[in-house]
């Protein structure tokens, strides 16, 4: 998770997601160090955690980038599918302007594989991303 996103990383990311026909907008594209990437249907979304590294039992926030600039981050939450249960918390989100977003009162109770998943809103229609990260 603390890994940064290298220049070639993020070429070949914008090469398989044009590969896939998801277009990277000029107005609003990642930026180096806006986080580890997901895409889905046109919609973009970048995140890290904030403070890194993510910590058992500590509570933590992410910053989130959304491209389009118009896409409205509707909820986060992560779980553990392995033993069928979620976070004990909920957290909120706040908007920052230029589809930046910061989502605060994450908390991982537990170590072992979580999956994250954002809810996004874009011209009307809902995506929902999802990333594993594994919390040691």
């Amino acid at each position: 998770m603390s890994r940064r996103w290298c220049r070639w990383q993020r070429a070949a990311a914008a090469g398989a997601l044009a590969a896939a026909g998801v277009p990277w907008a000029t107005a609003c594209t990642l930026q180096e160090g806006d986080g580890q990437p997901l895409s889905a249907a046109g919609v973009q979304l970048a995140w890290q955690a904030q403070p890194l590294p993510i910590r058992n039992g500590q509570p933590f926030g992410l910053a989130v980038r959304l491209c389009p600039a118009t896409a409205v981050l509707k909820a986060v939450d992560a779980t553990m599918p392995a033993h069928r249960h979620g976070m004990n918390y909920r957290p909120s989100l706040h908007p920052l302007g230029d589809g930046r977003w910061r989502v605060d009162g994450m908390l991982w109770h537990m170590a072992g594989a979580w999956e994250l998943r954002f809810d996004v809103e874009v011209a009307g229609a809902r995506h929902s991303l999802r990333q594993a990260v594994e919390l040691r």
